[in-house]
């Protein structure tokens, strides 16, 4: 059992029952996705805890969708570009891709085992641009830590891709990289500046 798999079993053991049954009902349909968020994350780094499962699906297949899985969750809302559904404690969130960043990670899928299902996650290049679309201060710091435990990562590829669909991230691009050349502050130290 990984890190990630010994923290949601601790916190929200549902989260891996949902995982695998939206896997499996995406896969059975033949619908491409992604799974994000913290989820995807944890391949990369070092997991932490997340409450949801946030899926950027094909929106060719959205109505479709939408009704398939409202026959198997708790139907919340529908929308053109985000749909919500919830079985028991955890949240479903489908993100209908069409943007440049979510049609890049559907692009750069890959396969990984999260919680024991076998998911498509986005590249660790897609997830970073995700997470540079996001205004989410949270989303900010998992692309920072994204950034520094994989030192392998294709910067000149997000580069280039920003350069061509959104120009306007470019500065948040190079601040990032910024901060994450700087040494990483400790538990103490973090807790200090919060105080």
């Amino acid at each position: 059992m990984d890190r990630f798999e010994l923290l949601v079993d601790a916190h929200r053991p549902a989260l891996k029952t949902v995982l695998a049954k939206l896997a499996g009902i995406l896969r059975a349909h033949d619908v491409r996705y992604v799974i994000g968020g913290a989820n995807a994350l944890s391949v990369y780094v070092e997991p932490r805890m997340t409450i949801d499962v946030d899926a950027f699906v094909d929106p060719v297949h959205r109505d479709k969708l939408d009704g398939l899985l409202a026959s198997h969750f708790e139907l919340l809302r529908t929308g053109a570009v985000h749909s919500k559904f919830r079985q028991a404690d955890v949240d479903i969130d489908i993100l209908y891709a069409g943007a440049s960043a979510e049609d890049f990670a559907l692009a750069s899928a890959r396969e990984a085992v999260i919680l024991g299902a076998t998911v498509k996650v986005p590249s660790p290049e897609a997830l970073v641009w995700l997470y540079l679309v996001s205004t989410n201060e949270q989303n900010f710091v998992d692309a920072l830590r994204l950034l520094r435990a994989n030192k392998a990562l294709d910067l000149p590829l997000i580069r280039e891709q920003l350069e061509r669909h959104q120009p306007e991230l470019l500065p948040k691009l190079d601040s990032l990289l910024t901060t994450a050349r700087q040494p990483a502050p400790s538990y103490e130290e973090s807790r200090a500046r919060r105080s």
